[in-house]
């Protein structure tokens, strides 16, 4: 896929809850419930809007566990300069984006890493606990 240009990455950040999204992901990398909670929206609407973020080549997954983990693309390019630019500049003028990004970082600080851990803790017991 060819990189976007600015006018398809302008009209693809446009929509308000993508735009909501990619300044949560500004903050910290984030799972879809994370979104959720976040931003008070359904799972399907963020995994919708995930989606079309992803294939745009804005956002990236990890698969870890039973979960995905969705962060922003921090390209060097010309597309990243005018991601950085919009995201920077909503949370300077925002105060509600600017609560969002904050609770994001929050959640991703206190969640992500016991989540992570949990699953990795889950298959070493279920190891211990095989018959040899």
């Amino acid at each position: 896929m060819s990189p976007l240009s600015a006018t398809e990455i302008l009209f693809t950040v446009a929509e308000p809850t993508r735009l909501r999204i990619l300044n949560c992901l500004a903050a910290a990398p984030l799972f879809v419930s994370d979104l959720q909670d976040v931003l008070d929206l359904p799972q399907p609407t963020v995994s919708r809007h995930l989606q079309v973020l992803r294939r745009a080549e804005l956002v990236r997954d990890t698969p870890i566990a039973q979960f995905v983990l969705y962060r922003l693309r921090r390209d060097a390019g010309a597309a990243g300069r005018l991601l950085s630019a919009i995201l920077d500049a909503v949370v300077q003028d925002d105060a509600g984006m600017r609560g969002e990004r904050e609770q994001a970082g929050h959640r991703s600080r206190s969640l992500t890493h016991a989540r992570v851990q949990e699953p990795q803790a889950i298959r070493a017991l279920t190891r211990a606990k095989r018959p040899t």
